[in-house]
């Protein structure tokens, strides 16, 4: 048996493993031979055993009642500190052998789309549509448009070129689009799509199962179709976002460690991926943006004043009204992927504007120059403003 793909697992991934539950019940190897041939996994397989043989997780015919019953003569056998964490796990369990099949299908498919994308190594040089035959389609504009038929198969590029694919089970479709670049792209669904630049997004190519969902690294504005029957989810390396609205904004750039969605209509709600099944749900209103903590180990939401400001990109603007220099530097210096500095003599001021996102970025540079009224120079591969 191959145990390498253990490395990678934490508690709840090794509950809802099937080969492990094999392990546990039917013995064919020692837990602590387990232990030896994973080593850095030994506190985590120990508490996902625990949880197995506390659970009774073998008496899959236990009422719910029980299981429940079960569950409070453990926790109060639990020191206070270790509730928290130990009850993700073990709603893992009760979903999975009581009938929770939605929510194991929507687990299933979370690692189906994180694999791919950790599986698939891409670079941002050009723009790019990938089939998911592997044929890769370069587009040669600041702005690319990309719509898909109702049925996946049809691919239109630009107005100008119609391209077929098959869709398989599980092929995925991304759509990578570098510094300096933008992209819009009309999903299957009819779900519009706009994607700033140093993005990638990955996504099937029509939606056959009970729902819907792409992953995103980078920054992207979604106006989501509406489909009651199946829900729509955003995807990051972070956080799940799950749509019950239609306009909202998703910052995911992983590079600058930076996580932020923020909402212009309707309702989402985020959730950390590794709180387990049950993590809780934080929900976003319109108006109002979802952070990341630096630990990344909370979501807080705070209201937006000028939300203009995050959304005019995808028009090939930036918009800034009372914005600190420092950070407005920090989206131009995103987008075209160059280093910018201020001088430590500059006093840091704020601003207020509208930039035409242009091919060459010294042109933007230099309208930011005029609205800060400072002036620029470039030393080796950097622009700093000074004044």
């Amino acid at each position: 048996m191959d145990f390498y793909h253990f490395n990678t697992y934490n508690a709840e991934d090794f509950i809802m493993d099937d080969k492990f539950r094999e392990i546990v019940n039917e013995g064919f190897i020692s837990i602590e031979d387990l232990k030896d041939r994973v080593p850095l996994k030994r506190q985590e397989i120990k508490l996902a055993v625990d949880m197995l043989n506390k659970l009774q997780i073998k008496e899959f015919q236990q009422s719910p009642e029980r299981k429940l019953e079960q569950w409070n003569r453990i926790l109060k056998q639990q020191k206070k500190s270790f509730r928290l964490r130990f009850f993700r796990y073990a709603a893992a369990i009760l979903i999975l052998v009581g009938g929770g099949s939605f929510s194991y299908f929507h687990y299933k498919q979370r690692l189906a789309i994180e694999n791919f994308v950790a599986s698939s190594a891409i670079n941002f040089q050009n723009t790019e549509l990938i089939l998911a035959n592997g044929k890769h389609v370069g587009i040669d504009r600041i702005q690319s448009n990309i719509k898909y038929s109702a049925d996946g198969k049809g691919v239109m590029v630009n107005d100008t070129t119609e391209m077929k694919q098959s869709v398989a089970e599980g092929a995925y479709n991304q759509m990578i689009v570098p510094h300096g670049k933008r992209s819009q792209i009309v999903l299957s669904d009819g779900t519009k799509v706009w994607i700033n630049s140093g993005s990638r997004l990955v996504y099937l190519p029509v939606f056959k199962a009970n729902m819907r969902e792409v992953f995103l690294e980078g920054e992207a504005y979604f106006e989501v179709a509406k489909d009651a029957k199946k829900p729509f989810y955003v995807r990051t390396d972070a956080y799940t976002i799950k749509v019950y609205g239609t306009k909202f904004d998703v910052q995911a750039y992983k590079s600058d460690n930076e996580y932020n969605t923020i909402l212009m209509e309707g309702k989402v709600s985020l959730e950390i991926n590794h709180g387990g099944v049950l993590s809780k749900e934080h929900f976003l209103f319109p108006d109002h943006k979802a952070s990341l903590s630096e630990d990344k180990e909370d979501i807080l939401i705070s209201e937006v004043a000028n939300i203009d400001n995050y959304t005019a990109w995808k028009d090939g603007y930036l918009i800034f009204k009372n914005e600190a220099f420092s950070e407005l530097l920090k989206r131009v210096s995103r987008y075209y992927n160059i280093n910018i500095e201020v001088n430590a003599q500059m006093q840091i001021k704020h601003v207020s504007g509208k930039l035409d996102l242009k091919d060459n970025p010294e042109r933007v540079l230099d309208g930011l120059a005029i609205i800060s009224k400072a002036r620029y120079a470039k030393h080796e591969n950097k622009y700093v403003f000074y004044e």
